[in-house]
Protein backbone atom coordinates (compact mmCIF):
# COMPACT_ATOMS: atom_id res chain seq x y z
CA UNK A 1 0.00 0.00 0.00
CA UNK A 2 0.91 3.23 -0.98
CA UNK A 3 0.00 6.63 0.81
CA UNK A 4 0.53 10.24 -0.57
CA UNK A 5 -0.27 13.03 1.49
CA UNK A 6 -0.35 16.52 0.98
CA UNK A 7 -1.18 19.45 3.17
CA UNK A 8 -4.08 21.61 1.66
CA UNK A 9 -3.31 24.36 -0.85
CA UNK A 10 -2.26 27.72 0.32
CA UNK A 11 -5.79 29.46 1.46
CA UNK A 12 -7.00 32.56 2.27
CA UNK A 13 -7.10 34.50 5.54
CA UNK A 14 -9.60 34.79 7.79
CA UNK A 15 -12.35 33.38 9.87
CA UNK A 16 -14.42 31.49 10.51
CA UNK A 17 -11.52 29.02 10.09
CA UNK A 18 -13.37 25.87 8.53
CA UNK A 19 -14.54 28.04 5.64
CA UNK A 20 -11.51 29.59 4.48
CA UNK A 21 -11.28 28.89 0.60
CA UNK A 22 -8.03 28.32 -1.52
CA UNK A 23 -6.26 31.71 -2.83
CA UNK A 24 -4.82 31.48 -6.30
CA UNK A 25 -1.02 30.03 -5.06
CA UNK A 26 -3.30 26.97 -3.05
CA UNK A 27 -5.30 26.23 -6.92
CA UNK A 28 -1.84 26.35 -8.55
CA UNK A 29 -0.18 24.26 -5.74
CA UNK A 30 -3.17 21.58 -5.49
CA UNK A 31 -3.36 21.89 -9.79
CA UNK A 32 0.76 21.18 -9.77
CA UNK A 33 0.26 18.43 -7.07
CA UNK A 34 -2.04 16.99 -9.60
CA UNK A 35 0.11 17.00 -13.00
CA UNK A 36 2.76 15.95 -10.81
CA UNK A 37 1.06 12.56 -9.87
CA UNK A 38 0.06 11.91 -13.04
CA UNK A 39 3.34 12.44 -15.25
CA UNK A 40 5.00 10.35 -12.75
CA UNK A 41 2.26 7.58 -13.05
CA UNK A 42 1.37 7.51 -9.33
CA UNK A 43 -2.25 7.83 -9.61
CA UNK A 44 -4.21 7.58 -6.49
CA UNK A 45 -7.09 4.71 -6.08
CA UNK A 46 -8.85 7.29 -3.57
CA UNK A 47 -8.18 10.66 -2.41
CA UNK A 48 -9.56 11.28 1.30
CA UNK A 49 -9.95 14.67 2.22
CA UNK A 50 -10.98 16.50 5.84
CA UNK A 51 -14.17 18.30 6.54
CA UNK A 52 -12.51 21.65 5.65
CA UNK A 53 -13.30 23.59 3.04
CA UNK A 54 -9.34 24.22 1.92
CA UNK A 55 -8.77 20.68 2.13
CA UNK A 56 -12.09 19.86 -0.04
CA UNK A 57 -11.34 22.59 -2.73
CA UNK A 58 -7.56 21.29 -2.80
CA UNK A 59 -8.80 17.13 -3.20
CA UNK A 60 -10.75 18.60 -6.22
CA UNK A 61 -7.92 20.16 -7.95
CA UNK A 62 -5.99 17.37 -7.35
CA UNK A 63 -8.87 15.39 -9.30
CA UNK A 64 -9.06 17.37 -11.86
CA UNK A 65 -5.53 17.68 -12.88
CA UNK A 66 -5.36 14.02 -12.61
CA UNK A 67 -8.10 13.42 -14.93
CA UNK A 68 -10.05 11.53 -12.76
CA UNK A 69 -13.43 11.42 -11.21
CA UNK A 70 -15.14 9.77 -8.17
CA UNK A 71 -11.83 9.36 -6.22
CA UNK A 72 -12.76 11.90 -3.43
CA UNK A 73 -13.58 10.73 0.22
CA UNK A 74 -14.46 13.00 2.92
CA UNK A 75 -13.53 12.05 6.80
CA UNK A 76 -13.57 13.95 9.95
CA UNK A 77 -10.86 12.46 11.55
CA UNK A 78 -8.40 14.59 9.26
CA UNK A 79 -8.76 18.40 11.43
CA UNK A 80 -5.59 19.90 11.96
CA UNK A 81 -5.35 18.73 16.12
CA UNK A 82 -6.95 14.76 15.18
CA UNK A 83 -4.77 11.89 16.15
CA UNK A 84 -2.60 10.95 13.28
CA UNK A 85 -2.26 7.57 15.24
CA UNK A 86 -6.02 6.49 15.32
CA UNK A 87 -6.47 7.77 11.79
CA UNK A 88 -3.89 5.78 10.25
CA UNK A 89 -5.39 2.89 12.61
CA UNK A 90 -8.90 3.06 11.03
CA UNK A 91 -7.60 3.59 7.63
CA UNK A 92 -5.42 0.73 7.62
CA UNK A 93 -8.53 -1.60 9.29
CA UNK A 94 -10.88 0.19 6.45
CA UNK A 95 -8.73 -0.82 3.49
CA UNK A 96 -7.11 -3.88 4.82
CA UNK A 97 -7.72 -5.64 1.72
CA UNK A 98 -4.81 -3.78 -0.18
CA UNK A 99 -2.58 -4.20 2.09
CA UNK A 100 0.38 -5.70 0.35
CA UNK A 101 -0.70 -4.10 -3.24
CA UNK A 102 0.20 -1.08 -4.54
CA UNK A 103 -2.96 0.53 -3.81
CA UNK A 104 -2.98 4.20 -3.44
CA UNK A 105 -4.61 6.18 -0.49
CA UNK A 106 -3.88 10.18 -1.02
CA UNK A 107 -4.22 12.31 2.22
CA UNK A 108 -5.42 15.79 1.63
CA UNK A 109 -5.10 17.13 5.39
CA UNK A 110 -3.22 20.15 7.58
CA UNK A 111 -0.85 20.65 10.06
CA UNK A 112 0.13 19.74 12.38
CA UNK A 113 -2.02 16.64 11.26
CA UNK A 114 -0.11 15.44 8.16
CA UNK A 115 3.70 16.41 9.40
CA UNK A 116 2.79 14.22 12.06
CA UNK A 117 0.94 11.57 10.04
CA UNK A 118 4.76 11.18 7.88
CA UNK A 119 6.09 11.19 11.06
CA UNK A 120 4.19 8.42 12.42
CA UNK A 121 4.68 6.63 9.10
CA UNK A 122 8.40 7.17 8.71
CA UNK A 123 9.71 7.23 11.55
CA UNK A 124 7.43 5.38 13.94
CA UNK A 125 7.72 9.30 16.56
CA UNK A 126 7.28 12.97 15.99
CA UNK A 127 10.15 14.54 14.51
CA UNK A 128 9.94 18.24 12.79
CA UNK A 129 9.39 17.91 8.91
CA UNK A 130 8.46 20.68 6.71
CA UNK A 131 5.13 20.02 5.71
CA UNK A 132 4.10 24.06 3.95
CA UNK A 133 0.92 23.94 2.12
CA UNK A 134 0.85 22.42 -1.22
CA UNK A 135 3.71 20.18 -0.49
CA UNK A 136 3.53 16.02 -1.26
CA UNK A 137 5.50 12.93 0.22
CA UNK A 138 4.38 9.48 -0.48
CA UNK A 139 5.21 6.53 1.49
CA UNK A 140 5.03 2.85 1.35
CA UNK A 141 4.37 0.64 3.83
CA UNK A 142 2.33 -2.45 5.24
CA UNK A 143 1.16 -1.68 8.59
CA UNK A 144 0.91 0.39 11.73
CA UNK A 145 3.79 -1.31 13.70
CA UNK A 146 6.76 -1.00 11.26
CA UNK A 147 8.35 1.99 9.32
CA UNK A 148 7.28 2.41 5.55
CA UNK A 149 9.65 3.78 2.99
CA UNK A 150 9.95 7.17 1.51
CA UNK A 151 9.12 7.19 -2.08
CA UNK A 152 9.60 11.11 -2.63
CA UNK A 153 9.20 14.41 -0.55
CA UNK A 154 8.09 17.61 -2.38
CA UNK A 155 7.82 20.68 -1.97
CA UNK A 156 4.93 22.75 -3.42
CA UNK A 157 7.33 25.40 -5.08
CA UNK A 158 8.62 22.83 -6.64
CA UNK A 159 6.16 21.24 -7.88
CA UNK A 160 4.54 24.48 -9.17
CA UNK A 161 8.10 25.53 -11.14
CA UNK A 162 8.00 22.22 -12.83
CA UNK A 163 4.44 22.27 -14.44
CA UNK A 164 4.89 25.83 -15.40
Amino acid sequence: MKMILMRHGNAIKGSPDPARPLSKKGVREAEAAGTFLRSIGELPDIILHSTLVRSRETAEHVEKALKAEGLLRERRDLKPDDSPKEFLSGVLAEYDEYVGSDYKIMVVGHDPFISDLASLLLWRSQCDLPFGTGTLLMAEGFDQRAAWDLCFYVRAKFLVNLIN
